[in-house]
């Protein structure tokens, strides 16, 4: 044991840095869809976990204390609980990321990096009660927000998610109790306190990001977008469309981020919207022009089409605008509500060109 104990003061910081990354590379392989019920069952399992290792932990620090010995912390608890949160990081990361919004994958990218600093940064800290709950409730909000409107309610919007949150916070108020009942001895009010100021303040930041539009109306996510020049569609259901081929290096786009129009020729916006199976919900292709006097995004039409969940590609449909003229464009794909699910810009320089377009099946 003492020897275990040796080579953890030793590598500590290796052997937890290792951990949480193979927790986050773990599951980044695994996670596939919002209603995969296995992908379900282990993020729940993760969760139940690291409930139960942080009471445990914090309850041996405690006993071990009131013994007036230094606290020996459990070493294969702290990395079992450093690979939880690395695989619901990686998971949560997949399921946001999938949005065409930049911002659900800044976030979980930043939550790594803050647990890798808190690695770094905050060794004898890491395992006190605070750090342990901020990011246990970050994850717990992040998978109700999407695990309640796809198993729950079976339809997304600002209800549901203010009912996701109300749930988190339900399961928090028992998490904290359990960790009153069973771990706290000294300063059982002060930390209290403390806990639920830090809940309340995730809470809070979330619910800004949600309504500022920087965190993405999960469970829905783009999985694909383009601008054609033109999209028929056969007996079969399938899309055949034509397009001008993209650049070596823009990997993230389906097409080129220029779109060269003959007089009086339309653009075609394509979108492929994934939900869960048991999810139906209207969504709006906006087209936008970006003035060049005021630097404002003017929107010159509105499209509402409805999706249906349960196509692992996403529901496919497009929309079409006729009158271009020379400048940049954009066509945001975003909920009744406002929501960005995600957008594709382009360039569009109109005259008489020569050119092979690319086709494609959609």
């Amino acid at each position: 044991m003492n020897r275990l104990i040796q080579f953890w003061n030793k590598y500590e910081r290796h052997l937890s840095v290792l951990t949480l990354l193979c927790g986050f590379t773990f599951d980044l392989i695994l996670a596939k869809r919002p209603d995969s019920i296995p992908d379900n069952i282990l993020l729940l399992f993760y969760l139940v976990l690291s409930a139960a290792i942080i009471i445990v932990l914090n309850r041996y620090s405690v006993r071990e204390m009131k013994e007036g010995e230094k606290p020996v912390e459990p070493l294969l608890m702290l990395l079992i609980l450093q690979f939880c949160f690395g695989g619901l990081s990686s998971n949560l990361l997949i399921l946001y990321g999938k949005s065409g919004s930049f911002g659900g994958t800044a976030i979980f990218l930043g939550l790594l990096v803050c647990l890798l600093i808190g690695n770094e940064m905050l060794k004898n800290r890491y395992a006190q009660l605070r750090f342990n709950i901020a990011v246990y409730y970050f994850l717990l909000l992040t998978y109700l927000v999407i695990a309640v409107p796809t198993f729950v309610l079976h339809t997304i919007g600002i209800r549901a998610f203010l009912i996701s949150g109300v749930a988190s916070l339900a399961v928090m108020a028992g998490v904290i109790s359990m960790l009153r009942i069973f771990a706290l001895r000294h300063n059982k009010r002060r930390q209290l306190w403390e806990m639920r100021g830090i809940v309340v303040g995730v809470f809070l930041v979330f619910n800004l990001l949600y309504f500022l539009n920087v965190i993405p109306p999960v469970p829905l996510s783009l999985k694909a977008a383009g601008i054609y020049h033109s999209i028929s569609k056969d007996d079969a259901g399938d899309y055949t469309a034509t397009y001008e081929k993209k650049h070596w290096y823009e990997f993230w786009r389906d097409t080129g981020d220029t779109y060269h129009a003959a007089a009086g020729e339309p653009a075609y916006c394509f979108s492929a919207v994934f939900a869960p199976g048991s999810l139906s919900a209207p969504i709006m292709h906006r087209w936008e022009y970006f003035y060049p006097t005021t630097k404002h995004w003017i929107t010159t039409g509105i499209v509402q089409f409805p999706i249906t969940g349960g196509r692992a590609e996403g529901y496919r449909g497009f929309s079409e605008k006729q009158i271009l003229t020379d400048g940049q464009w954009r066509c945001t794909v975003e909920t009744t509500k406002g929501q960005v699910i995600g957008y594709i810009t382009f360039d569009v320089q109109t005259g008489s060109f020569t050119q092979t377009l690319q086709t494609a099946t959609l």
